[in-house]
């Protein structure tokens, strides 16, 4: 046994030097941790390599402490993770890359994992594995990953509670059906109140598989209603569970779910009231954006829901100087007449970035602030341009473009189009269906052109199903209507 031992501490070693190489060479091309004196603000920053090793050697050790120090376990234990291993591995790297690529998802999936397992341990030993919470778990990797990384939760949870009670088939069946059930349904999950359907739908279905085994004779009648007890408390623990991680999961590690979303998107938020009381016009067209926004996000299948929310706060810088954007603007003031081009530039660049920091002081998602950023690109503004040409002919347009970065995904991208499409149909002084859709055209070809679509990863049958989109929906805003008489 001591020659065991040893082996192990040298093997532990060893693969401890190689994780500190690792995070050496991986250490220069971290992303930059967000200034914040809060610690939940704070992103944690681990290279994927370094979280996968770790959480697979942590799962092992756990599993084989409680299997038994032999060299037996040892084997068996190291075909069991290694069989969860590829599970996960299969599934994941070629249909969920973009959270592979992700520190911050990936820290997040070996975190949930490694508590889950933890908490089947401690419930074997203090309670009944009917009570074990898999679907807590199994439904947070859904909502703050994705769909399948919940399900290949559910498995192997399910997997991993079996076998720590014996490897029981009644056990393992009942925690994959309750999981199952509530990942499938993911979508019914609109606010954290629909939590409370979600423990009840494990206790019900809890209550079936049991009585399922029980009217098999698995059971005794004294096991059955222990077992439908405990059943039944499952639901309630899930329940617990999600409100009081979920929250705490979405900030720690900068998660957008649609729950925090369907939040946003209330207009009692302050941010949203501001827009509405000091600064209508752009209240106005944030909202006609977001409709925009959202079709067309629709038709080429991205999230609709951070499009319209997105839209909602892209303005919101506009509310320390409302009166200088057009749409706030009484007939016949025009605040800019007086300043001079660059002075007006200036002002028309300073609501990108004072849009981010408002929202970062109310805690709105990165996300939605990425958006708020990437919403003009480095597009140029025009008018202003000219203005200046008349005054200096040497005048260089790169000096009036807004200061990007461009958009990095296409629900940016779409925003960023339905964006200047409703501002600039809304000044068509006859909106017909050909001027509107000559117009959508001409501001979307134009941006293609000028490479603002150049580091997302936008497709040209993409632009053209949202140009096709917007034209209908701008069309049906806007259109000239027919006058009765």
């Amino acid at each position: 046994m001591s020659h065991l031992f040893e082996k192990l501490k040298i093997q532990t070693r060893f693969l401890l030097l190689r994780l500190a190489r690792e995070l050496k060479k991986s250490s220069h091309s971290l992303p930059v941790i967000r200034e914040s004196k809060s610690l939940f603000a704070k992103e944690i920053k681990i290279p994927v390599f370094v979280s996968s090793v770790c959480t697979v050697a942590l799962i092992y050790l756990m599993l084989f402490i409680v299997f038994g120090i032999t060299w037996r376990s040892m084997i068996a234990t190291a075909i069991f993770v290694a069989v969860n291993v590829i599970l996960f591995v299969v599934q994941i790297k070629n249909k969920e890359r973009a959270i592979i690529r992700d520190n911050d998802a990936v820290v997040l999936m070996s975190f949930l994992f490694i508590i889950a397992v933890l908490i089947c341990q401690l419930v074997k030993e203090y309670s009944s594995p009917f009570v074990t919470p898999v679907a807590a778990f199994s439904l947070m990797g859904a909502i703050l990953l994705s769909q399948r990384i919940g399900v290949l939760y559910a498995v192997s949870l399910s997997l991993v509670v079996a076998f720590l009670n014996d490897v029981r088939f009644d056990i393992f069946l009942v925690i994959l059906c309750s999981a199952i059930a509530v990942i499938t349904n993911i979508s019914s999950i609109r606010k954290r109140s629909d939590f409370i359907n979600v423990g009840i739908k494990v206790s019900v279905v809890n209550v079936l598989i049991i009585t399922m085994f029980y009217l098999f004779d698995t059971y005794g009648i004294s096991q059955f209603e222990y077992n439908l007890i405990y059943g039944i408390l499952n639901g309630s623990i899930v329940t617990v569970l999600l409100l009081v991680l979920m929250p705490l999961f979405e900030k720690l590690f900068s998660r957008t779910t649609n729950i925090k979303l369907i939040e946003l998107s209330d207009f009692s938020n302050p941010l949203l009231k501001r827009l509405m009381l000091e600064a209508h016009g752009t209240y106005h067209h944030s909202i006609i954006t977001a409709d925009i926004a959202e079709r067309a996000a629709n038709v080429v299948n991205e999230n609709v829901l951070l499009a319209r929310v997105g839209a909602y706060y892209h303005d919101i810088g506009k509310l320390n100087n409302p009166q200088y954007f057009i749409e706030n603007q009484t007939l016949g003031h025009n605040p800019h007449e007086a300043l001079t081009p660059e002075m007006s530039k200036l002002i028309l660049i300073s609501h990108v970035k004072d849009g981010a920091f408002l929202a970062r002081k109310s805690n709105i998602d990165n996300e939605i602030i990425s958006i708020i950023q990437q919403h003009h690109g480095t597009t140029s503004m025009y008018s202003f341009y000219h203005r200046a040409l008349e005054e200096n002919t040497n005048v260089n347009i790169e000096n009036f473009r807004y200061q990007g970065p461009k958009p990095q995904t296409k629900v940016a991208a779409i925003v960023m189009m339905a964006d200047s499409c409703e501002a600039a149909c809304r000044s068509i002084e006859e909106p017909t269906a050909a001027r509107i859709k000559d117009m959508v055209e001409k501001i979307i070809n134009n941006k293609f052109i000028d490479g603002q679509f150049s580091e997302c990863p936008i497709t040209l049958k993409d632009l053209e199903l949202i140009k096709n989109s917007i034209i209908s929906t701008v069309t049906g805003i806007y259109h000239a209507r027919i006058e009765y008489k």
